[in-house]
């Protein structure tokens, strides 16, 4: 027969092994530990892949809104932080290519109603550039920043009106103010005439040497109702310019200011809807002016160029090729 013993438990009450289940409080406040854990996994997740975005897809972007005629060769790093190799073509199925011979890096910053971006390269942009795109009260601006912004004024050296057709002189009012200002500025960048052979045709033909240089001044753009706005100016000019098409060494220096016309303008600031264009000769052998609209219909330039008096036969190739020849003048007609 077994015995059985009871054993007495201190305090006289027996422990119990039952777990009373927790309150309902307690149930939401775990459930709600749990999904924060989970929303933070899956934001971490999220600001990782973001942040290691490959560089490729801004050579994507780059193709496809250039229909090809840019390209970013090479493209490394991220989004954010890369660099690639520009190159221009004619577009798909062209043959024609020429790339530049460093790499352009690009900073992309993200701000609370923008993004902040900087571009450098070795060759072409020594100071760099800023470009910061926001929110306005009223649409997108995008304003460029580069070292004539930065270093303030730049002296105001007399400029020489440019010739138009018939050799009478033309009038460019404000403008001419403004060539003054970036007449001696700090350019953006710089880059090679022959870069432009990739295009393709005519610079394949005319082979073009030289140095094309940027400068811009209080430059932006405003995107208000579907429709850009321009502020500020900006200068092209192309020094020692030649052409495997001449026995010439150098065809000679050309500046192309490009101005935000004012009489567009629906407000004081608020920007033209065009920009007006003066192209002229600074000095050479080669003598071109013309006048030109950039709107909403493109590119329009109207424009003469003939040999300097002694350089006729030197140049009269050139001047078949580049227009539409009237006597000594070579009508050239852009869009």
């Amino acid at each position: 027969m077994s015995i059985i013993r009871l054993r007495n438990v201190k305090g006289g009450k027996a422990r119990s092994s039952f777990v009373p289940p927790p309150e309902e409080g307690q149930v939401r406040l775990l459930r709600l530990h749990r999904r924060l854990a989970a929303f933070g996994a899956l934001l971490g997740l999220a600001l990782g892949v973001i942040a290691f975005l490959p560089a490729s897809l801004v050579a994507n972007a780059i193709s496809g809104a250039t229909n090809d005629r840019l390209l970013f060769a090479e493209a490394e790093g991220t989004v954010w932080n890369g660099s690639a190799l520009p190159v221009l073509t004619g577009g798909a199925g062209s043959r024609d290519a020429s790339v530049l011979p460093s790499r352009l890096e690009w900073r992309l910053r993200p701000h609370f109603n923008g993004l902040a971006l900087h571009l450098a390269q070795d060759c072409c942009l020594p100071h760099g550039v800023d470009i910061g795109i926001h929110r306005g009260l009223d649409g997108w601006v995008v304003k460029v920043d580069g070292p004539a912004d930065s270093r303030g004024p730049a002296p105001t050296p007399a400029v020489a009106q440019p010739r138009a057709a018939g050799g009478a002189a033309v009038a460019l009012g404000n403008a001419t103010e403004t060539a003054r200002t970036l007449a001696d500025a700090l350019p953006i960048g710089q880059w090679p005439m022959g870069w432009l052979e990739g295009i393709g045709f005519p610079w394949n033909t005319i082979h073009p040497g030289g140095l094309l240089m940027l400068t811009t001044h209080d430059l932006s753009f405003t995107l208000k109702g579907g429709q850009w706005r321009t502020l500020g100016a900006s200068q092209i000019e192309i020094r020692q310019a030649s052409s495997r098409l001449s026995s010439l060494d150098t065809l000679g220096t050309y500046r192309m200011l490009i101005e935000a016309d004012p009489s567009t303008e629906q407000k004081p600031g608020e920007g033209g809807t065009r920009a007006l264009v003066w192209l002229s000769t600074v000095d050479g052998s080669l003598l071109i002016d013309g006048r030109g609209l950039i709107g909403s219909n493109g590119f329009r330039l109207r424009a003469e160029a003939k040999a300097a008096p002694g350089s006729e036969s030197a140049l009269n190739n050139l001047l078949n090729l580049i227009g539409r020849r009237n006597g000594a003048l070579s009508v050239i007609s852009i869009g």
